[in-house]
């Protein structure tokens, strides 16, 4: 069964059910394409998520037991019940959402998936902590996470062994009811597939994989879950899919119910139909979205089984990212060949390990790893004196510290906008960053803001004094980065540096104008130390009076720096004296011998900087292409509640179109559009059209379809005439100015009209 967490009216089913969209609107989402320098990936929000199966209920209670898994239940406390196993504090849900949140916190992450974790409570169970709710305990009391406003989603999961599944409720928030209850008394809550993300979420989707429950099968039913987070284009998908292997399934003689039950064997056939099943619900899923992030536990190691989704998005880790990175890092740790004594204590056994978990995106990343140290690489056995006691009691084996799973956390960082992107236009946000300590402040106050050149820009007249300086840096220069500025040079301009970074003797990276040889260059120093021992792409030919695009670029998986003009590459040499400046980021001067220098001698605007190497074709597109705008940057008034935008595929069926309500019958619809050239007019052009009657309002280019402008870039937005009640709409965008064709235009969106 497909469910969402949005509002929807039984009313309008009918009739969205059957509605097909005309006018060449229901274009099919496709991922994009590495290479395509018409791919705009790289200006999404970046999100830095990880995905983790917690093993959080599964598992023996000691090592030598089938599927045994770290903290389930806690410390033992010494007492033991009438069956004579051992007590336990009911530490277990924290210690492992304890690893979740020094994840986030090491690794700076906006979204978590969880796989094999407990969510809300079981009725009628007094005891045991549901680790969803521990997570959000954790994170609420914690002063770094506090603050970030985070959400949590969850879906029911189906033990193999339950031979039912429990009622769903469908009350207007459709909170899901549906899995097994988590076992033991130190866990309350049902068995979950889960989503964290720093933000609000909006809208959730889970679709069930309906693979057979209560027949002994040896794996659960699971699904994919789904999030829309406010403000992010890409959604967020969580899943796990089992692997039924040349399994057995328990089965009754329907001519002899008081038989036992007998073990019918499934074969390779039928097992790889059943994981092909899942497989292709997620490939499904996971194609209505212009931009996702979908991680998961998927079972296999074989990659090839995986296809359908190679071919529609990166996976994070098939790439090193940084010199001595190793690729395909395996995920989950497995005891093999394991011997016991008397007592049933492990006496030797061999440690393995594989991937099965996996972190795909459509956008690409910037990085990925697998946290190998989190995973349980415990010594269980019993010549160890501290695990000599999880034979005595049977229930106290003893993990190390940084155990949390027998599955190790992948996270990776997806391609997104800029780190920093100073507009330097004079106007009130002219140097804001994402964060206070990325804002940017002139040294002595005194730059002259020139609003009318290039429309709006900043001008330095050669003071040091003047350069604006940020609170941090702003990069890892022993990491790929990417820088960018638009700058135009006075007659008179001696050696200028456009941006920079502080180390402590010296800028880690330079973007400068050498007067020496009229030149252009990227530099990056082999260490921070006094004098000029520094690694330079040149670009002869600087010309003074003219506005410029400089990118520079540095890939330290390969060791290439590179200095592009106006798009173009115009040269390139190697660095690999990778380090740090940790320093900050700076336009309009660098640091040489720990002396302020080369102070800019003339106008620049738009200084960013990126956390990853632009791609050739990235800079080109960045440099002279406009952006499409993007699924976080269009939006309109909604009713309050569980709404989504609908910036995605229409499903045709009634919970696949569960689009969010308009606050009234003449919405705004709002959309940001961005410019490669700051000095040019921009604006939006809408489509809308009735999806319940297929009328077409508004069509691209036409009167009416014009939104305000802007310069450069901003928000602009569009009243729509007076639409009809009840009805479904849906629209899209494109950015446009005055002279360019082949406008590139957004994802479809869709919502309701309020009934009448």
């Amino acid at each position: 069964m497909r469910r969402f967490a949005a509002r929807w009216l039984h009313a309008c089913a009918p009739a969205l059910a059957a509605v097909l969209l005309v006018g060449g609107q229901a274009t099919p989402a496709t991922a994009l394409v590495p290479g395509d320098a018409t791919a705009t990936g790289y200006t999404r929000e970046s999100v830095r998520a990880a995905t983790w199966n917690m093993c959080g209920e599964a598992g023996g209670g000691t090592a030598s037991d089938a599927g045994y898994c770290p903290w389930r239940n806690g410390v033992a406390t010494g007492e033991y019940d009438n069956k004579g196993f051992a007590k336990f504090d009911g530490s277990g849900p924290t210690k492992k959402m304890e690893g979740v949140v020094r994840l986030i916190k090491e690794r700076n992450l906006n979204a978590v998936m969880l796989q094999e974790v407990c969510a809300g409570s079981t009725p009628g169970k007094t005891t045991g902590k549901s680790h969803v709710d521990e997570l959000k305990r954790l994170i609420s009391e914690d002063p770094d996470l506090s603050s970030q406003g985070w959400s949590f989603a969850s879906a029911g999961v189906t033990r193999p062994s339950d031979e039912y599944r429990e009622p769903e409720r469908r009350d207007p928030e459709l909170i899901d009811s549906e899995g097994s209850d988590c076992r033991t008394d130190y866990l309350t809550g049902t068995l979950s597939n889960a989503i964290a993300v720093r933000g609000k979420i909006t809208w959730r989707s889970e679709d069930d994989f309906e693979t057979p429950v209560g027949t002994g099968l040896s794996m659960s039913s699971s699904n994919i879950l789904c999030v829309e987070v406010e403000g992010w284009e890409s959604h967020v998908c969580s899943t796990h899919i089992s692997n039924f292997h040349e399994d057995t399934k328990k089965q009754r003689d329907p001519n002899n119910p008081e038989q036992a039950d007998w073990e019918v064997p499934i074969s390779s056939a039928t097992a790889e139909a059943y994981y092909q099943q899942q497989l292709k619900i997620v490939e499904q899923v996971v194609m209505k979205f212009p931009s996702v992030v979908l991680g998961g536990d998927f079972n296999t190691s074989d990659q090839a089984r995986l296809k359908p989704l190679y071919d529609l998005m990166a996976e994070c880790d098939q790439r090193s990212y940084l010199p001595g990175d190793a690729a395909n890092e395996h995920t989950k740790l497995t005891r093999v060949g394991e011997e016991t004594d008397g007592n049933g204590g492990l006496t030797s056994y061999t440690m393995t390990s594989s991937k099965i978990d996996y972190l795909f995106s459509t956008g690409g990343f910037t990085g990925c790893d697998s946290r190998m140290e989190f995973g349980d690489r415990t010594n269980y056995l019993v010549s160890v004196t501290a695990q000599a006691e999880c034979n005595r009691i049977k229930r106290n084996c003893k993990a190390d510290a940084d155990a949390y799973s027998d599955h190790t956390p992948v996270y990776g960082y997806t391609q997104g906008g800029p780190v920093v992107s100073w507009k330097l236009d004079g106007s009130a946000t002219a140097t804001s960053g994402p964060t206070t300590s990325l804002n940017g402040a002139s040294g002595d106050g005194t730059s002259d803001w020139r609003t009318a050149e290039h429309g709006g820009a900043l001008y330095m007249d050669g003071r040091v004094d003047e350069a604006i300086v940020a609170g941090a840096p702003a990069v890892d220069t022993s990491h790929s980065f990417t820088v960018s500025a638009w700058a135009k040079l006075d007659a008179d301009a001696g050696t200028s540096a456009v941006l920079s970074q502080d180390g402590s003797r010296v800028s880690g990276m330079i973007l400068f104008y050498n007067a020496g040889d009229n030149s252009w260059r990227f530099g990056l120093p082999r260490a921070d130390a006094d004098g000029w021992n520094i690694d330079q792409a040149v670009a002869p030919g600087a010309v003074k009076g003219q506005w410029t695009r400089l990118t520079g670029v540095y890939d330290a998986s390969t060791g290439k720096v590179s200095l592009f003009v106006d798009g173009t590459k115009k040269a390139e040499t190697t660095h690999t004296a990778r380090w740090n400046a940790s320093g900050p980021f700076v336009v309009g001067r660098d640091l040489v011998s720990g002396v302020r220098n080369a102070g800019f001698k003339g106008h620049i605007q738009r200084a960013e900087a990126f956390s990853y190497a632009l791609r050739d074709d990235q800079v080109a597109s960045y440099a002279g292409t406009m952006a499409a705008p993007t699924d976080k940057s269009i939006a309109m008034p909604l009713v309050e509640g569980m709404n989504s935008q609908g910036c995605h595929q229409h499903d045709g069926g009634l919970f696949g179109n569960a689009f969010g309500t308009a606050a009234t019958l003449t919405p705004t619809l709002t959309a940001t559009v961005r410019h490669p050239d700051p000095s040019k007019d921009v604006w939006a052009e809408f489509s809308l059209w009735d999806n319940t009657t297929s009328t077409q309002i508004l069509s691209l280019g036409t009167p009416g379809s014009k939104s305000s402008t802007v310069k450069g870039q901003g928000a602009v937005s569009l009243t729509v005439p007076t639409l009809t009640p009840g009805h479904s709409y849906g629209w899209r965008v494109r950015t446009a100015d005055a002279t360019t064709n082949n406008n590139p235009v957004s994802a479809n969106c869709h919502f309701l009209t309020p009934a009448a």
